[in-house]
Order: structure tokens, then sequence, then C-alpha cells
């Protein structure tokens, strides 16, 4: 290859590396904004797993039981009125909750079924957060009669920093991040029921709900299932879309429901509710045929929060009780720090930064000229690494940052076999040429022996595994694929580097001796 043309693509490459990595890692304000918007760095954005940003987490209450703060909010001030003594006589303070009487029953025969289907809550719900492949969660019983509920919050490094470091701080907005939160637990946590459809004018198949002015559509004889098989999340070309997969008898309801909801002269949605509350509402304009039916939802986030709902139901694993987490205003959600540290996400990246810089100076020190190509596809490691946690959306965690180090460690260690294997070949009297040739034929097998294996367990992991395991493994994956091609591309910039220098040898650091006879 001439002088000019691998000037020129060298020339190209390196702008694209310095442009990319630029635009990666630095945030700065946007001109002409008065510093009110900015532009957030690639690294800024990454979603960061609990550890690095922190938890969300809820308290649900079962129908009928309160806190024992808002009980004492509660208490009229006049304690000889007779609203005093209703409110006191209604509940029975058990620790931190108040339980209603009622609820209870006569000497309190209703505790232990109450705690008992608050447990069984917990395992529903603790399946239906699983479903969300959340790198942590958490859900368990407190008190016996409450259930707390703790996820990630996978705020990006800008989003924690505004909310809990530096109020000034104008990063993209966090508003999405605690909305999908919410919406979350609000839609997975519907209960005290089973799933039903209804509509308020169609009637024919079920009774008449006099309290919720519905007819419901699946007859109480009838379990859900009859009617739908499972529900799954679909996202296609920005549309997002809940999946109804039904059976035969679902099919001929569906098909006689929908054409007569379609053809009703007011109203024409076909609602769906879990318990007594809706928890969607389907416009229909024609009747529905087919063995699928489609919900479109406005992101996808919501398509598979109703989507893990609904398929939870049609299982048999509906909450037994309500706990009135429909109406977002009821929930509480505490938003609390990372659990290693208000800046252990800049700890990491500087960490990940002095690895990424010693594997550099380490390459250009013992391999010279040569050092800088390995160099580049350092660079080129790490950003596409960047790059795959930012469109994916995988929450970056300690765990994870392993793994990343770990696959650029597989990356430079194949090409530093490859470097010494040459080596050795230049010491035998061979050519440059000739030893980079021997040097990869004789490598080629272990290395893809090597790559297939650990992109096979890594792939294996991601998709078996769940939570920060599977997080970690995808991100290994990726970083070994990367690590193979790469491979392959140090060749090239090696041969298009070298291209312009007359000395081979001193370009790469090494000798060439001739052995002598004895």
């Amino acid at each position: 290859m001439g002088k000019i043309k691998s000037a020129i693509l060298t020339a190209i490459l390196l702008a694209g590396i310095v442009v990319l990595a630029f635009f990666a890692t630095v945030s700065y304000p946007i001109a002409g904004s008065n510093k009110v918007s900015r532009y957030d760095s690639f690294i800024n954005r990454i979603s960061l797993g609990s550890d690095l940003s922190g938890d969300a987490s809820a308290v649900l209450y079962p129908e009928g039981v309160i806190s024992y703060e808002d009980y004492v909010s509660g208490i009229p001030d006049d304690k000889e009125s007779d609203k005093y003594k209703e409110y006191v006589d209604k509940y029975e303070i058990l620790g931190s909750v108040c339980v209603e009487k009622e609820v209870l029953g006569e000497n309190g025969v209703n505790a232990d079924k109450l705690k008992n289907d608050v447990k069984h809550d917990a395992e529903i719900l603790s399946k239906r957060f699983g479903e969300k492949d959340y790198t942590s969660f958490s859900v368990s019983v407190k008190d016996d009669y409450t259930i707390l509920v703790s996820l990630p919050t996978n705020f990006s490094y800008s989003e924690y920093r505004s909310q809990f470091l530096d109020s000034d701080y104008v990063p993209n907005t966090k508003s999405d991040k605690t909305s999908a939160i919410s919406n979350t637990l609000t839609a997975l946590t519907y209960g005290g029921g089973a799933l039903t459809l209804r509509n308020n004018e169609v009637s024919g198949y079920g009774l008449y709900d006099s309290k919720l002015s519905n007819y419901m559509l699946t007859p109480a004889s009838k379990d859900i299932s009859d009617y739908i098989k499972s529900a799954d999340s679909i996202s296609r070309a920005g549309n997002h879309v809940v999946e109804i997969n039904l059976t035969e008898e679902g099919q001929k309801l569906f098909e006689d429901v929908s054409a007569k909801i379609s053809s009703a002269t007011n109203d024409k949605n076909l609602r769906i509710f879990i318990g007594d509350k809706q928890l969607l509402e389907v416009p229909l304009s024609e009747a529905v045929s087919g063995d699928t039916f489609y919900i479109s939802t406005n992101n996808q986030v919501a398509a598979d929060n109703y989507a893990i709902i609904i398929d939870s139901c049609v299982k048999g694993d509906s909450l037994a009780l309500y706990y009135g987490t429909d109406d977002a205003n009821n929930l509480e959600i505490t938003y609390t720090n990372a659990s290693l540290g208000d800046y252990s996400a800049v700890c990491l990246f500087c960490a990940i930064l002095a690895i990424v810089v010693a594997a550099i100076v380490y390459s250009c020190i013992r391999y010279r000229l040569l050092g800088l190509v390995n160099a580049i596809v350092i660079l080129m490691h790490s950003l596409t690494i960047i790059v795959a946690l930012l469109l994916i959306e995988i929450p970056f965690t300690v765990a994870g940052a392993f793994f990343a180090v770990a696959s650029l460690a597989l990356m430079c260690g194949a090409n530093f076999a490859l470097f010494e294997k040459v080596r050795g070949e230049t010491l035998k009297g061979k050519t440059m040429q000739s030893a980079i040739k021997s040097g990869y034929k004789s490598l080629l097998k272990g290395i893809l022996e090597l790559h297939v294996v650990l992109v096979a367990v890594s792939l294996i992991v991601a998709l078996v595994c769940v939570g920060e395991l599977a997080a970690s493994g995808l991100i290994f994956f990726i970083g070994a694929i990367a690590s193979y091609v790469l491979y392959w591309f140090t060749r090239l910039m090696w041969f298009i580097l070298s291209s312009t220098v007359k000395d081979k040898f001193a370009f790469c650091g090494f000798k060439r001796e001739e052995l002598e006879d004895d």
C-alpha cells in the first residue's frame, strides 16, 4: 500500500476514534442555552445498576391495613367526641401497622389468613418483577401484613447526579425513569381478584355489576385461561403492543364480543379488569378474528407491564388482596442513594480508564509503534462496549465492569500472544512478512477455539440466567465478539501503519537474528 493511501486511511480512522471518544466521554453546556441545556456524553447516559444508582422502594398495604404513622395522623383532635372513639375502636395496633378489626374478624380469627394472603401475594409479585429482567430487586413480607418492594432505579450518572448530588445540574430528564418505576409498581401490583373482560353496554355472557356499571363478558363459571393462552410484549419500528394469544374458545368469544362492542351505540371499548379495578381500556372499531389479539400501548415499559400481569393472571397467579396501587397518588416511592457510595460510578469509571491507559502505555513501551496498533484496537473495543451499553440499555454494574474489563483483557492477551509469537519467528531469521503469516497461522486454531468457547458460555449465561448475571453475560458476549473481530483488524492496521516504514523490525521493536550452525 502506498504511503499516501496509508496516511489517509490512518488519518480517517484516528479522526473517527477521536470524535467518537469525545462524544462518548465529554459532557458540556449547549451553546446559547445559558447552561440550561447540556449535551450528555454516552457514558453519562448509560443506565446504572442499583449498586451505582440506588433503589426505589415502596411498601404495599392491603386494603384495611395502614401504617402506625398514618393511624396517628388520622386520630381526631377531640378525644371526647364520638368520631374519636369510633376511629380508635376501628383499628387494632399490631407493631408498626394498624389493621381494621373488621378485616381481622372477631377475636382476630382472620389474622392468619391475612398473613398467608400477604405471603402468597409476595411470592406472585416476586415472579412478576422477575420477568422485568432487573439486575437486582427484592420482594419481601414486612411486619406480616405488608409487602416491601425494592427495584433498581437504573438512573444514568447524569440522572443520579441531579437527583442526589447537584440539584442545579441539568441532565437529560430523569422523569422517564421515575415514571417507568411508578408505572411498573402500579401495573404489576394490581390485585384483589381475577382478570375479567367487561363493557358498559354489551351483555349476554356474564353478570351485570351494578356497583361498577359493567357487564362482565367472561362468566364467573369460566376461568380466564379458557380463553387466553398467554400474553407477550412486542416492539417493532417504534410500535409497542401486547399480544394476547387466544384458545379456540377464546377466538370465538373475542370475535363475538368484539363484533357486538364495535357496533354498540355508545360504549365501543373492551375493558380489562383485575378484581374491581380497570387495568386497560381497548377501543374496538371492528370485529376481531384470529388466534391473536393486539393491544397498542404508549411505550415498551407499558407493553411489558401489561403483558406480564395479564400472563400472570392467565396462569392463575392473581393477587388475593387489593393494595390500592391502581391510583398512583396512593403509591409512596422512596429513592435511596447508591449502595456503594455517591461517587462510586465516577470511581469505577476512573478505575477502568486507568486500566485502559495502562494497557496502552504497556503496549507502546514493549512494542513501540506496533503498540500504537494495539492502542487503536483497545480504544475501538472500549467504544464498542460503551455504545452497546447505551443502545441496548444494559444496566451497568460493578460485575458488568469486571466482565467488560475481562473481555478487554481477552483481546489484549490474544494480541500480545500474537506479537510474541511473531517476535519468536523473527528470531529464527524469518522476514517480517513471513513471521507474521506463520505467527497468525500457528495461533489461528487456539485463538478461534478460545473465543468460540467464551462466546458460547457468555451467550448461555445471558439467555439462561437472570438479573445481574445475565447482564454481565451479555456484556462479555459483546466484548468477546469485539475481541475476535478486532484481533483480525489488528493485522489490517499493522499492515497499514507499517507500510510507510522501511525497517519493519524497528516498527515492532523486534530483531532478526541469523542462527549459526555449530
